[in-house]
């Protein structure tokens, strides 16, 4: 073999061996490099962990400080951050299918950033007398609420021809029955859209449903407790926006049409960012 061709072998040779380790310690740095990044990006998730647990606990911190002066809204988001899963029932006085309770569920869960669970106890013209005496507060309990929307029963307790003192005993009732089973829930008072058929529609005691309703919400006053007083919400903005309640109502003169439904909602929204004494729920 020539000299030459010992030469180009062995400068093959060394080509390889360069190639290889060039390869080898370009896997090595690159696996380096790798784990680098890891430990890096480790290092920022558990950083970012922290900084969330005490952005986190200030946020609950805040919350309970301003427990006596705090919105419903932003209490159920306070519940978001100490439990996995929030309830809201509406009770009461409703129809099994109300529009704005659609609306106000999906405005609930897009302003607290969470999905609640929402749970509708519609009993349909009852009136105060008979959630106590078919115990009604039990199928209640059984959905396990944070927050119970109760909407007053006004309309059913005049036609029940009972006296107004007896009306808000049994509104008194009522709430403590609740609270014998959900000692932690927040319980809301609503009040319901006028009607312009049933008012002054007296029974024997020449009482129509406003005469209740004002006797109700003075309970409510009386004891401290929370209420949405949106039936006389409702007349004050068509007041000032100069519209007429019929119009807002279907035939019946009762329940509420799109403009309505539109109407109620928004003033419940308003509703929930009031702010309230939230001491008596959890």
């Amino acid at each position: 073999m020539s000299k030459l061709s010992k030469k180009s072998g062995l400068a093959v040779f060394l080509l390889v061996v360069l190639a290889v380790a060039v390869v080898f310690f370009g896997m090595n740095y690159s696996k380096k490099q790798q784990q680098e990044l890891v430990t890096i990006a480790e290092k920022t998730d558990q950083k970012d962990e922290v900084a969330t647990q005490e952005d986190t606990s200030q946020q609950i911190a805040s919350y309970e400080e301003s427990r006596k002066e705090l919105s419903v809204l932003d209490y159920l988001k306070y519940l978001s951050l100490l439990k996995e899963e929030v309830a809201i029932s509406f009770y009461g006085d409703l129809a099994q299918e109300e529009p704005w309770i659609s609306v106000t569920e999906k405005y609930i869960n897009e302003q607290t950033g969470s999905k609640i669970k929402s749970n509708r106890l519609a009993y349909p013209d009852y009136n105060s007398y008979q959630l106590i005496s078919e115990i009604k507060g039990k199928e209640l309990a059984a959905t396990n609420p944070d927050v119970v929307f109760f909407q007053l029963t006004p309309y059913a307790d005049q036609k029940l021809d009972i006296g107004l003192a007896d009306s808000s005993d049994y509104l008194t009732m009522n709430y403590d029955a609740i609270k014998d089973v959900l000692p932690e829930a927040l319980i809301v008072f609503v009040a319901p859209n006028p009607s312009s058929s049933e008012k002054g529609n007296n029974n024997s005691r020449t009482l129509d449903y406003t005469s209740y309703l004002k006797e109700m919400v003075a309970t409510v006053e009386e004891n401290k407790w929370i209420g949405f007083n949106l039936h006389d919400s409702y007349l004050d903005k068509l007041e000032m926006d100069s519209k007429t309640l019929e119009n807002t109502l279907t035939e019946n003169g009762k329940a509420l049409n799109d403009e309505g439904t539109a109407i109620y909602s928004t003033l419940f929204e308003e509703a929930l960012n009031k702010k309230v004494d939230t001491t008596s729920g959890i």
